[in-house]
């Protein structure tokens, strides 16, 4: 098991190569990738506290905005919500370690090494005040120390990797002072301390040759495809914020209706592509081209990373057009595979943005993707939208997403009339 303490996580991006790397060891088994409970609290609030700060800020300037008009300025601040701030950043780390919970016995005795000036903990001086002021400080990196160490103890068919570079409490891994020396008595030999990731990687990915080609027979195949689809599908769907007027997933797209135009206008187009908010159903998914390919030897098989560029198709609510369009459009994921295991699916590291395409690559999707051009226009002032906003107030995100899909599928994808035959409706 690799432990990460909260300098190490802090040290990447979160859509960076470091962190392909380890969700490539903890996809292929060889070792799990965590950080203690307490790790992802601290990495939480190093997100948290600064964005209710800027809230805080943002709020009160707005609140002297507001005194200095002498009309009504409608509000510009959605409600601060910190708990979804928090969840989200929760989900985005989690995609990259578990957590390994932190236990009543670790805390307590955390508090107690900080209450005692115990290694890890220490005293600081803080000369802010008219005479030094002594801090006792450390819990946290104790907590962290202990959670590991706990680990170790309790598989004691592991050989636990514990890494942080904070060498001035937790040292280099060489010695440690009392009574962090005892912490490791009888599983010193399968602690290993390391200081970055750097001395991480080595010990579980050499680099080695790709096989190209057969990485694009994985990509192509349409099992990998019929993936990439429905993770389109999840991370741009059509959901609930469409309700509220903030749009979960803009993307640049082009209609299919361009198939249909001269190549003047295709021009035009082309300069000024449409924005959809989502998806409105699954998108067809083909792959196109695949780039940066990357292979590691991790255990008894060969990993592969790369970017590889899908074509998507399939309707979209249009942005504030309250219109179900088929659109195409190009689709960049960061992509590990596994050449040598048949058993390992395909998994996808990170994504771009979608971006529109050229109509010769609209053309390249099947024609049932891109069918038909154009679907039914739902007036935005219809009773249908105020009575869905009735319906779905106060119900959670999840039922909302199946509620409005199948409510769109009734009153969008069924329909093939045009703009001018909304009064059939």
């Amino acid at each position: 098991m690799i432990i990460l303490d909260t300098n190490i996580l802090r040290s990447f991006n979160l859509d960076s190569v470091s962190s392909d790397l380890l969700k490539t060891i903890r996809t292929s088994g060889v070792a799990g990738v965590a950080v203690p409970w307490v790790v992802m609290e601290e990495l939480t609030s190093h997100r948290a506290v600064p964005y209710r700060e800027k809230y805080e800020r943002a709020e009160a300037a707005l609140k002297r905005f507001e005194q200095a008009t002498p009309w009504p300025v409608p509000a510009l601040l959605p409600p601060l919500d910190m708990e979804r701030f928090q969840k989200y950043w929760r989900e985005q780390y989690l995609a990259i370690v578990d957590e390994i919970p932190t236990s009543e016995a670790a805390l307590r005795e955390a508090t107690f090494r900080e209450s005692n000036e115990l290694p890890p903990c220490k005293v600081v001086i803080n000369n802010e005040h008219k005479k030094p002021v002594r801090v006792k400080t450390g819990s946290r990196d104790a907590a962290i120390w202990l959670t590991a160490v706990e680990y170790a103890r309790e598989h004691p068919d592991e050989t636990v990797y514990f890494v942080s570079n904070n060498t001035k409490d937790f040292g280099d891994g060489t010695s440690y002072p009392p009574p962090m020396d005892k912490d490791l008595e009888g599983i010193r030999d399968r602690f290993v301390h390391l200081t970055s990731l750097g001395e991480v990687v080595p010990k579980f990915a050499v680099s080695t040759e790709a096989d190209e080609e057969k990485v694009r027979e994985i990509l192509a195949a349409p099992e990998t495809a019929a993936l990439v689809a429905e993770e389109a599908k999840r991370a741009l769907s059509v959901q609930v914020a469409r309700l509220n007027a903030v749009p979960p997933g803009l993307f640049e797209c082009t209609p299919a209706s361009a198939l249909d135009l001269s190549p003047e206008a295709q021009t035009e187009l082309r300069s000024s592509p449409a924005v959809a908010e989502g998806w409105l159903r699954t998108p067809t998914a083909r792959f196109d081209a695949v780039r940066d390919v990357e292979a590691y030897s991790i255990g008894d098989h060969v990993w592969c990373t790369a970017w590889a560029r899908w074509l998507l198709g399939g309707p979209a609510l249009l942005r504030a057009q309250d219109a179900g369009i088929a659109v195409g459009c190009a689709w960049e994921t960061r992509v590990l595979v596994s050449p040598t295991n048949s058993e390992a699916r395909p998994t996808l590291l990170r994504t771009e943005r979608p971006q529109a395409i050229t109509v010769a690559e609209l053309s390249k999707l099947p024609a049932s993707s891109v069918a038909p051009r154009t679907l039914y226009v739902l007036p935005r002032d219809h009773d249908a939208w105020k009575n869905l906003r009735t319906v779905l107030a106060g119900v959670s995100s999840s039922p909302v997403s199946s509620a409005l899909e199948a409510w769109v599928a009734l009153n969008l994808l069924d329909r093939t009339t045009h703009r001018g035959d909304e009064d059939e409706e």
